[in-house]
């Protein structure tokens, strides 16, 4: 979407994160960054939104809406409300992101693996060949794929929810990758290069947190509040990325969608760390 930056000057625009709950978001700082860096006139609030209200919510956006970043529960919602889903939206099954097209239309997009993709890159970690993914939500199939995409060999799953293991070992399979799931054991915990953590604050069980023993593997957390986390502080090693990391990456991409600019990546991290 090619935008003109004076009409933008000119025009009031709308934008926000939905979800529930969602006080505790810190994308507002990320977008109004943008705004003050290209001096866009547009807002960009966190709104309460739950999976009840959502359909409600998108019939209501006129076309002053240029996107939407969506939150848990939303991400798989909005899917049974705007069609024409590209391939990593099919792949996931969830989308974190609303956007306009030129023509007027909304499409949906996954952000989320371009912001665990850069998060473990920028990190500089080098080789993805040995993978755990801790989780089975919609986060966690963006993190199969994310780790797909950066080279994975082989990608194992942990999680409590048998359908949700089971949906996250067929994706796995759909992309060739060798697929596994189950508990994992101690011996196991040194073949891994990477563990993604995709489950909310608080969700993690004792049983869990063996996996931090002895791990020489790079850890991203894609929670960020409270940080750390309780898995970051048991950790043996540095190599650990804040999810505050893929939240801003996950941005710099709706910021190229909804505003037609190339995201200030250094502006909106610092009004990250300031937030």
């Amino acid at each position: 979407m090619e935008i003109d930056l004076v009409t933008r000057r000119e025009s009031r625009y709308r934008a926000a994160v939905l979800g529930h709950p969602i006080s505790h978001s810190l994308s507002p700082a990320l977008h109004c960054a943008v705004f003050k860096e290209y001096e866009l006139d547009c807002s960009y609030s966190a709104i309460d939104v739950t999976e009840d209200q959502l359909a409600e919510f998108i019939s209501r956006m006129d076309a002053s809406w240029v996107g939407l970043s969506l939150t848990m529960p939303l991400k798989e919602k909005i899917l049974e409300l705007i069609g024409g889903h590209n391939e990593l939206v099919r792949l996931t099954q969830s989308a974190n992101t609303v956007y306009r097209l030129p023509s007027g239309d909304l499409a949906l997009e996954n952000t989320d693996i371009f912001g665990i993709e850069n998060a473990v890159r920028e990190s500089g970690f080098q080789l993805a060949d040995q993978v755990l993914i801790i989780g089975s939500g919609a986060t966690a199939r963006s993190a199969v794929v994310a780790a797909h995409n950066l080279g994975a060999k082989t990608i194992k799953v942990q999680a409590r929810n048998a359908l949700g293991r089971q949906t996250l070992v067929n994706l796995i399979s759909e992309l060739g990758s060798p697929a596994s799931s189950g508990d994992i054991d101690l011996a196991e915990i040194h073949e891994f290069d990477l563990v993604i953590s995709t489950v909310p604050p608080g969700s993690l069980q004792l049983g869990d947190m063996f996996l931090a023993a002895s791990s020489n593997a790079t850890l991203l957390d894609v929670t960020y509040s409270p940080w750390p986390s309780a898995i970051a502080r048991m950790w043996p090693n540095q190599h650990i990325v804040s999810g505050m990391e893929m939240l801003l990456w996950q941005a710099t991409r709706q910021v190229e969608l909804f505003y037609g600019v190339s995201a200030p990546v250094g502006v909106m991290r610092t009004a990250l760390v300031g937030s």
